[in-house]
């Protein structure tokens, strides 16, 4: 908490946890007190730099003031001189979770608003506050250190880079900051909903206060988890860089090295590779993953969030699940005007003047058949069923990752290179 919440102080702050600002900055603003302080912060310190700063409001329909509220900022951000657009999210949710729907919704179009406007990032309101809720919401539910580092200040979310650099202010402070400057802001009533956890969690700080728990305390064990969390996570890329390789699209790891991993190394490694082949945005949860660990070092196979964890002598295999593509079939691939992708993970060049009964399916079992020197390639009948490949009624045409000769040209869509980089923050 600052002494004395200045503007120069809170700047200084900012410059301390962002650095230079880029040339283009996106602000997502509520209109609530965090966001209000960070537009009016940023516009601040523009005018010193050579930043360009544009300004959104997501308006999420849930409630009938929203858009007059986003048309409020809109106005505060015209008296200010600075581009402002309402980003309407025309999809409510009707899952059990609202609140989780629509902050994926939110930062969806935040991140196609920027792309749109060529903004290097996007900067938004976190607090310390948001910061030690995060964290006790995610010890509730037995986080790893991942987990409990809280959220980052800098922070890649569908393909836009999010900014918080409000992480150590307190809410107060930028509420004292904008009633010295006579800024007003927006209290949204569903932050008093105790339907809501955050809400909960919020008021069950207030109460663990006197006993040491305060916003500073749990930002700090976020702070030290981070740090742990970061060695883990190098621990992990020099495992990767040691004993794994991408074939095929799939990740062979040495077993005998895996198994004299650390277990938390080796859950990270198994997740990198989980998520490199299945392309997913999310790791499978803790628990699969550990019982995971122990079946492949016990020498076990199975299946784990569409793939298949393959154990073959010396190694461990990590490929795409074959009943994850099974029903998967593109047809009349002749009359595609495009690269052809398969399962977001390959594309495939169409050659020209090809049957119109071209279809592309997964090999699987009947394809295997069908290549009598499929062992030539040194690599488990599994890795092999999930690959695209090229059929002409029930004739086997090409395996155009097998075939890179062929008139099919194939490329993987993932870099193998990136396979243990680290891409699943929070």
């Amino acid at each position: 908490m600052l002494l004395i919440p200045t503007e120069e102080a809170l700047i200084t702050e900012i410059r301390a946890r962002l650095g230079t600002l880029p040339e283009k900055l996106g602000v997502a603003v509520s209109g609530g007190s965090d966001s209000m302080a960070l537009l009016h912060l940023l516009n601040a310190m523009s005018r010193t730099s050579e930043t360009e700063v544009y300004v959104a409001t997501v308006d999420h329909g849930l409630r009938r003031e929203s858009r007059q509220e986003a048309e409020c900022v809109a106005a505060c951000a015209a008296e200010l001189g600075l581009q402002h657009d309402i980003l309407t999210w025309h999809s409510p949710a009707e899952s059990g979770n609202l609140q989780g729907e629509a902050r994926a919704a939110r930062y969806r179009l935040l991140a196609q608003w920027a792309k749109t406007r060529g903004l290097q990032a996007v900067a938004v309101g976190h607090t310390a506050d948001d910061q030690a809720e995060t964290l006790v919401m995610r010890l509730r539910r037995a986080s790893g250190v991942t987990g409990l580092s809280g959220m980052s200040v800098r922070h890649l979310r569908d393909g836009i880079e999010l900014l918080r650099p409000l992480l150590r202010v307190h809410r107060k402070d930028l509420r004292t900051y904008l009633t010295d400057r006579n800024i007003p802001w927006i209290d949204d009533p569903s932050n008093n909903d105790t339907r809501f956890e955050r809400v909960r969690v919020r008021e069950a700080l207030t109460a663990l206060e006197p006993l040491g728990l305060t916003i500073d305390a749990l930002t700090a064990v976020a702070d030290n988890m981070r740090m742990a969390d970061a060695a883990l996570d190098h621990a992990m890329q020099v495992a990767a860089a040691e004993l794994g390789q991408v074939r095929l699209g799939a990740v062979v790891l040495d077993r005998a090295g895996f198994h004299d991993l650390q277990d938390e190394v080796a859950r990270r490694l198994l997740v990198a590779a989980i998520t490199y082949v299945s392309g997913a945005d999310y790791p499978p949860r803790r628990a699969p993953l550990l019982d995971a660990c122990h079946a492949l070092r016990e020498g076990r196979g199975l299946t784990l969030q569409g793939c298949q964890l393959v154990v073959k002598s010396d190694r461990i295999w990590v490929c795409r699940e074959y009943e994850a593509v099974r029903e998967t079939c593109i047809e009349h691939v002749s009359e595609q005007r495009s690269d052809v992708v398969w399962d977001n993970a390959w594309k495939m060049s169409v050659p020209p003047n090809i049957p119109h009964d071209t279809k592309l399916r997964a090999l699987g079992d009947d394809g295997l058949r069908l290549m009598e020197d499929w062992r030539r390639h040194a690599v488990p009948r599994e890795v092999l069923k999930p690959l695209p490949a090229v059929w002409q009624g029930g004739e086997l045409i090409a395996v155009p990752p097998l075939e890179q000769s062929s008139v099919w040209s194939t490329a993987a869509m993932r870099l193998s290179e990136t396979w243990a980089t680290r891409s699943l923050s929070h």
